[in-house]
């Protein structure tokens, strides 16, 4: 159950960070040039998590 309530805080964690940098984006507060890394490393994190909850 401890894991389950990781994986769970790590995914609230990750639906705020996606929430903040699409906020940034439309204030333009991130450089155009930052913006598809940003973009990409959440996406990886998201595919990770995704894997540890179908292995749990």
């Amino acid at each position: 159950m401890a894991q389950h309530d990781y994986v769970r805080h790590t995914l609230d964690c990750l639906e705020e960070a996606q929430a903040a940098l699409r906020l940034a984006q439309r204030k333009g507060q991130i450089a155009p040039e930052d913006e598809d890394q940003l973009s990409r490393r959440l996406e990886g994190i998201t595919e990770r998590i995704a894997q540890v909850q179908e292995m749990h």
